[in-house]
């Protein structure tokens, strides 16, 4: 298996959870196919027929403690392959400054998110996390922002109040591709694409789409217009591990998935920059990258 880039590839978005550990609001029982453990032996179970991957950055699953990131801080010291992790803290803490810069003291935390669903419909809205924003801003962290596309008007309220902090869009904000929805979700794409601290992450899509059925054909102009309006330089690659796996795919159908929707809209030197360059760039990644395959 030959790689298809020379610089080291780093999925944005990979999820591991410990049902026994933690209790989580997600997954539930009812999803049987994510309702177990995913842990990083896992991952590279799932990546071994992908050569070119060779670096990952965990994101949150759990709303509720900050234990999760003291969790995957542990792994990291086995692991040097997570080179960073998008944690969670109480955006809404009064003690929120204190928790950011006790993490921010690990070279591997990067940035927060918050799942949205979870919260009322105003949420992104209030002042109280408005301020929690602020000092992710100040402190220069990332807030990776999971969004709908009804949710997707927060975006310009958000972007110019906090212009130093980098929002990066989870799932290019989960448009409806199984519905073929698109021309409403463009349009709210490309108004928070115009804001230059916005970022899009390209991952997610096949969780949208028919989960039997997919085609690279029903994701392309998703990804296409996400590059047209972004650019090259403002998107990145992730797997959205495990939970792609609700679906048909495997890993390697979601890798080469995007690789094929950017072929005819990217040169290669730029889907360099979205497999591997821009994440080190955007999410500011401090720790030495792996370049040995993990497969």
């Amino acid at each position: 298996m030959n790689s298809l880039f020379s610089a080291p590839v780093v999925d944005t978005h990979v999820h591991f959870w410990d049902l026994k550990k933690f209790q989580y609001q997600w997954p539930t029982s009812e999803i049987k196919e994510l309702y177990r453990n995913f842990l990083p032996d896992d991952y590279l179970d799932a990546v071994k027929e992908v050569p070119d991957i060779k670096n990952a950055i965990f994101v949150q699953v759990h709303n509720g403690t900050i234990k999760e990131n003291d969790w995957v801080l542990e792994f990291v010291k086995s692991h040097k392959w997570i080179v960073g992790m998008v944690g969670w803290v109480d955006l809404t803490d009064p003690d929120v400054e204190d928790i950011l810069v006790h993490y921010a003291q690990s070279d591997r935390f990067l940035g927060v998110r918050h799942i949205t669903e979870l919260e009322p419909s105003d949420w992104l809205g209030r002042e109280d996390v408005h301020r929690g924003l602020k000092l992710l801003e100040k402190h220069g962290l990332t807030f990776d922002i999971l969004l709908r596309p009804h949710m997707m008007d927060f975006v310009p309220q958000l972007a110019p109040k906090f212009p130093k902090l980098s929002f990066i869009i989870d799932h290019l904000a989960k448009p409806k591709i199984k519905e073929k929805e698109i021309e409403e979700w463009k349009t709210k794409m490309t108004l928070a694409a115009s804001y230059q601290n916005v970022y899009c992450k390209l991952s997610g899509m096949v969780t949208e789409a028919d989960w039997e059925n997919w085609s690279i054909e029903d994701l392309k102009p998703y990804v296409q217009h996400c590059v047209k309006v972004f650019g090259a330089a403002r998107c990145m690659y992730g797997s959205d591990y495990p939970v792609f796996s609700r679906t048909t795919a495997k890993y390697k159908d979601v890798f080469n998935a995007l690789v094929k929707c950017l072929e005819d809209c990217t040169s290669a030197e730029e889907r360099e920059d979205i497999f591997c360059n821009n994440a080190v760039r955007i999410y500011k990644i401090k720790a030495e990258l792996n370049k040995e395959s993990l497969a």
